[in-house]
Formats: C-alpha cells, sequence, structure tokens
C-alpha cells in the first residue's frame, strides 16, 4: 500500500512540474476544441428540448452565452434550461474558451521564440543562401558585412538567407533579423544539422572557416562537405580554405570555389558565388607572386583610355586597370573611348613581365 501511495505520489508530482514546465502542443488545443463543441452541441439541444427554440435559436443563444456577449434578444426561462446554461456553460463552456484562447497565445509565443533561437526546420525554404558555420571572433560585424553585401547584389536580393550556426542560441541580431535572415542553431558535423537547414535544397551553399587562426578548422570545412556530398546537393559550394593545399582537396569534396578567409571583404565571397572563377583574380591581386598590380607614375594628356588600354597590350607592358588624376583619385575602368589626363596608371603584370622605363612608356603615347 506505501509503494502504491509513493507511486501516485511521483506521477502526481511529475504532472505538477510539467504544468509549469511543459508549453501546450497543437494535440491539448484540439482536445479543448473538441470538447468545447461537445458543451456548444450538449446545450444547444438542451435549449431546443427544454425551451422549444428551433436549432438555429438555440446555437444561437449558446454562442451568445459562451461568449458573455449576452444580447438579451433570446434566453432561458425555464428551470431546466437555466440549470442546463449554469452547468454547461457558465461552468464549463466559458472556462473552455478562455483556456483555448490562453493556450493559443502561449502556442503562437513559444513558436515564435523558436523560430527567433533557431530551434525550428524551415521546411518552406528552398533555392535559398545557407551559410554554414561563423567565425569565430566579430562574428555579428562579418556576418552583417556579408549580409549587407548579398543584399546589395542584384543577382541575390530576393533570395532567402538561413545560417547554420550554434554561435547565436538566444537569436541572430536584430540586424541580420531585419534583412529577413533566420538561422538553425545547430553543428553542420553532428548527424541530421545539414538536413534539417535543408543542404539538399539550397542552391548556394557557403561554408566559413571556423578559426583562421586554426589551421585545423580546413579539416572540419572537409568534413562539413563530404557531409553535404552525401546528401548530394545541387547547390553551388563555396569554401573557405587557410592552407591552399587544401584546395585540391575541397574542390574533389565538391566546392565549385574555394578562397582565402578574408574577413575584411567579404565582397571577395559574395562576387565568387555570382561570377565563379573571379575569387581566383581578386587573390592574385592581393599578391606578388603570379599575376599582380603595380603602379606607373607616368603622365598622360589627350590620349584615350582605349589607347592607353591597347598601347599596354601591344607593348606587352601589361593589362591597364584604372588610371590617377591629378588630384590623387583612381578611376577603375573607365568609359572605352573617355579622354584621360592621368599622373600614373594602375596595370596588372605577372612574373615574367619587362616594365620598360617611365621615359620609354611616356614616348608610347606622344604623337
Amino acid at each position: 500500500m506505501n509503494s502504491l501511495a509513493l507511486l501516485l505520489k511521483k506521477k502526481n508530482s511529475r504532472r505538477q512540474f510539467r504544468k509549469k514546465v511543459h508549453l501546450h502542443e497543437a494535440g491539448d488545443l484540439k482536445k479543448r476544441f473538441l470538447l468545447l463543441a461537445g458543451v456548444i452541441a450538449l446545450h444547444s439541444i438542451a435549449m431546443i428540448f427544454f425551451e422549444d427554440l428551433n436549432w438555429w435559436q438555440a446555437f444561437w443563444l449558446t454562442m451568445t452565452s459562451a461568449s458573455t456577449t449576452g444580447y438579451g434578444d433570446i434566453s432561458a426561462a425555464t428551470f431546466w434550461g437555466q440549470f442546463s446554461t449554469i452547468v454547461l456553460i457558465y461552468g464549463m463552456g466559458i472556462t473552455l474558451l478562455a483556456q483555448i484562447a490562453s493556450d493559443y497565445v502561449e502556442i503562437r509565443l513559444m513558436r515564435k521564440e523558436m523560430r527567433i533561437k533557431g530551434r525550428v526546420k524551415w521546411d518552406d525554404m528552398q533555392n535559398h543562401i545557407l551559410i554554414i558555420n561563423t567565425p569565430k571572433y566579430d562574428a555579428e560585424r562579418y556576418l552583417g558585412l556579408l549580409i549587407n553585401q548579398i543584399s546589395l547584389t542584384p543577382e541575390l536580393e530576393d533570395i532567402p538567407i538561413q545560417i547554420l550556426t550554434t554561435a547565436f542560441p538566444e537569436g541572430l541580431p536584430i540586424e541580420l533579423r531585419s534583412h529577413g535572415v533566420v538561422h538553425h542553431t545547430g553543428d553542420a558535423l553532428e548527424d541530421g544539422m545539414l538536413e534539417s537547414a535543408g543542404a539538399h535544397k539550397a542552391k548556394y551553399i557557403i561554408v566559413l572557416c571556423k578559426d583562421t587562426q586554426d589551421s585545423d578548422s580546413d579539416s572540419l570545412t572537409f568534413d562539413a562537405l563530404h557531409r553535404i556530398k552525401a546528401l548530394q546537393s545541387p547547390a553551388f559550394i563555396m569554401t573557405e580554405a587557410i592552407n591552399d593545399s587544401n584546395r585540391p582537396r575541397f574542390k574533389a569534396a565538391g566546392a565549385k570555389a574555394v578562397i582565402r578567409p578574408v574577413r575584411a571583404y567579404p565582397e571577395m565571397l559574395v562576387r565568387s558565388l555570382i561570377a565563379p572563377g573571379t575569387e581566383q583574380v581578386l587573390e592574385d591581386l592581393f599578391r606578388h607572386q603570379g599575376d599582380h598590380t603595380i603602379r606607373l607614375n607616368v603622365h598622360l594628356s589627350g590620349v584615350t583610355w582605349a589607347e592607353v588600354v591597347t598601347t599596354l597590350i601591344q607593348k606587352d607592358i601589361g593589362t591597364a586597370l584604372g588610371y590617377v588624376r591629378k588630384n590623387g583619385d583612381i578611376v577603375t575602368h573607365p568609359q572605352t573611348f573617355a579622354t584621360i589626363e592621368a599622373e600614373g596608371l594602375i596595370i596588372l603584370i605577372n612574373d615574367d613581365q619587362v616594365i620598360p622605363s617611365l621615359e620609354e612608356i611616356g614616348q608610347y603615347f606622344k604623337a
């Protein structure tokens, strides 16, 4: 007997605490709706039987009583009609209606909170941009720059964006949410997380390096790529690599574009999405090995940009990218037949390029 009492006590205690911490699910709401419908049906039948009302008048009286509206145009006059109203409507119906309203608001708030905290699957999202991981340092600032650049790019401005990360368990910063960005809280290396984030339905997948100071981050990136490949995702996959020697491995694992982590210039990442291959050109511009840019301090006047470009190519000097105005402003890719006044040229050359003297280059443009 003592054991049975102890068991019942445990159950009651568990049920008691469950009511305090558990938010009602949709199933609980449906049960209360069914119970309310039964109460309304019983009271309507009672009004037909005891008050001699037709079915519509009975239903109307039941609903105005349950909603506490009480127009007074129809009311229960008999003892049993009034007694039925007290028991069914005042005792049960109004209480059920209040509980249903409370549960509905609670469910809506719960679901909104779960969406904000990234605890739900965005099942209706497809052809989206999926960003996997966030930088270890200054993640909020970098994501703000990246999302802003994506939003300013015509080819990407209307594409939904989802972030798969563990960095924002309490919700994304309001700046990101204002752009319509959502997130799923989780690690891409956990089973099922990529599917939850819709990696198999994404149009673009960006795998960011977690920690640019840790070379082991490339191993984590490779694992993520392997998991994405297993899903047979049709997405264009772009990833970051700390070690250049890992680029072939990443591409063999399914990456279509691989760039170095450049946190100050998310524009490079965005350009690689819409114009694959440009990331290689942009990276080359930042280093001296291979193709690189130089400045030639040569004065030019009264020549068109077309003449500058063709003359440099014909003389095997390099490719003109822009020029320097007298006030120091840089003009890149001017109009083809625009006449320029320049104090210098910005050109792209390679390691084997032999550059003539500035005096000799100046002579090429004199009539």
